[in-house]
């Protein structure tokens, strides 16, 4: 039963985080929206297997490294925010050439990304952002309680803790997995890629603008 109310806890509050608009939720959209449903949905599983991730290093003590070597957290700020950066001066500059070389023939579509590039780009930008890693780690060890008894009758000691941990890793991820491919699901469908058709000069600059911003963000936070 406590294992059932601690996943409960978990699964509400991380329905909460994972809904809040951010790099990842944009990388997805984005994907849906430039490219197609299929490629969205590898976007989608590049997340939430970085969220995995996240949980297992969360799970196995990742929290109290953090807070040991604070300047590890600092590295992980500056790689992170980086790589948003990369992603948001990248875009800027794909629109800026898009808008100098003139709009596409028609009939003619953006040369697709393969499912692998979509899949470690989307990997790359979630497990870099300390902001998501330490969230899923805090969470992670508010989430455990410390009372909590490390064997169940005629198991071996500390087999309820892997229960838990496991558990908590896989609700995180499948909240995560859901959610990106419920994005995938409506930023694909033709109403959507139709006002993005008309629009997307703008929307592009306000992708690359918003991935510029969270990468800086991330660098300056304290």
């Amino acid at each position: 039963m406590e294992v059932l109310l601690v996943l409960v806890h978990v699964a509400l509050i991380w329905i909460l985080a994972v809904a809040t608009p951010g790099a990842n939720v944009l990388l997805t959209i984005n994907t849906a929206l430039q490219y197609s449903r299929k490629l969205a949905m590898f976007s989608a599983f590049g997340v939430s297997t970085a969220i995995l991730l996240w949980a297992f290093l969360g799970g196995s003590g990742l929290v109290i490294l953090l807070s040991t070597f604070p300047q590890l957290f600092s590295v992980m700020k500056v790689v992170g925010g980086s790589y948003l950066l990369y992603l948001g001066l990248r875009q800027i500059y794909q629109t800026r050439k898009t808008k100098r070389l003139g709009e596409l023939p028609q009939g003619q579509q953006i040369l697709s990304p393969s499912n692998r590039k979509v899949f470690i780009s989307a990997f790359i930008t979630s497990i870099l952002n300390p902001k998501t890693g330490f969230f899923v780690v805090s969470l992670f060890s508010v989430a455990m309680p410390g009372s909590m008894p490390g064997t169940l009758p005629g198991s071996e000691p500390g087999a309820m803790n892997t229960t838990m941990i496991l558990a908590i890793m896989l609700t995180m991820s499948s909240i995560t997995l859901c959610w990106h491919l419920f994005l995938a699901m409506a930023f694909s469908h033709q109403s959507a890629k139709s006002v993005y058709a008309r629009i997307s000069g703008v929307m592009d600059y306000v992708t690359g603008g918003l991935f510029t911003v969270f990468g800086i963000k991330v660098m300056a936070s304290s």
